[in-house]
């Protein structure tokens, strides 16, 4: 393996058997565990080199393959090691080749609601035709985002001035006021400033093709980077975890020294005093 984890093969045949025993000791079924590892490996193989440089792979692989196979998150916990040994009978290629089928299935049902849409639409009055088609409204409350982000913890999506509340998102970036949302179904959604969630024809490029990241070393000796994005005046916020950086070797338990915190770098590289995000679960930014 590289030195620094960026052949994305090499990780995969390493780190398998960990990810899916891990699983499996938790009590996920063999072909799902296998199928949710997989899923993830397969999203993140394209900014694989990013996240190498920017992520330690190891603690947002894991926490995204928990969330997938739908166990209870452990913000800043990194894979196991030393699971299960490498077995010839269980390589990863299969489930590879599984979850991209299930991946463009998902794509082409997304189309397919495309495709219904415009055929309603052309029938019927528009108002009639956004009225039977539209999303399902889910719940939404007043309340302000003390962060300068869209982010998404737990079911929870929070926009400036509202938090909705919208299961399975798959990803997700800021679009002005809202946000444009890939479903784990493969439905593409928008939502508005106020919370309201309408169909998306076409996703943005920034959802399906992330800007690279700026360099940014952690402020802490034990923070690690997690995820990062752009905002709308040219900065960059980072999310940071005060997690081991080493899993390995590090004896400082998480659960005892540990937060989750954004930090905001302007265009020049300045960046402001970290804030702390008081959440329980997973919290992305994209």
């Amino acid at each position: 393996m590289n030195a620094d984890g960026s052949d994305f093969a090499t990780y995969v045949d390493a780190r398998w058997p960990d990810l899916v025993g891990g699983l499996e000791d938790e009590g996920v079924a063999p072909d799902d565990a296998r199928l949710a590892v997989a899923e993830t490996l397969l999203a993140s193989r394209r900014s694989w080199a990013r996240r190498v440089r920017d992520e330690n792979v190891d603690v947002t692989l894991w926490a995204e393959v928990r969330e997938r196979a739908g166990l209870t998150p452990r913000p800043g916990e990194a894979a196991p090691h030393g699971v299960r040994p490498f077995d010839l009978d269980d390589a990863p290629e299969p489930w590879l080749a599984r979850a991209g089928q299930v991946r463009s299935a998902r794509r082409r049902r997304g189309a397919r609601r495309g495709v219904a849409w415009l055929a309603v639409a052309a029938v019927l009055a528009a108002g009639w035709a956004w009225w039977a088609t539209r999303p399902e409204t889910p719940p939404v409350r007043q309340e302000a985002n003390a962060l300068p982000v869209v982010w998404y913890s737990g079911n929870d999506l929070h926009l400036a001035d509202v938090v909705v509340e919208l299961p399975d998102i798959d990803e997700f970036v800021a679009v002005g006021s809202g946000a444009a949302l890939r479903m784990r179904t493969g439905e593409l959604l928008q939502v508005d400033g106020d919370g309201v969630v309408s169909p998306l024809d076409e996703a943005p490029e920034a959802l399906d093709d992330p800007p690279q990241v700026r360099a940014f070393e952690p402020p802490g000796r034990y923070d690690v980077s997690v995820q990062s994005v752009p905002l709308a005046d040219g900065s960059w916020a980072y999310l940071i975890d005060s997690s081991r950086r080493d899993g390995a070797t590090d004896a400082i338990r998480q659960s005892e020294s540990g937060r989750r915190a954004l930090v905001v770098c302007d265009a020049d590289g300045t960046c402001a005093d970290p804030v702390t995000i008081e959440a329980g679960g997973a919290i992305r930014l994209r």
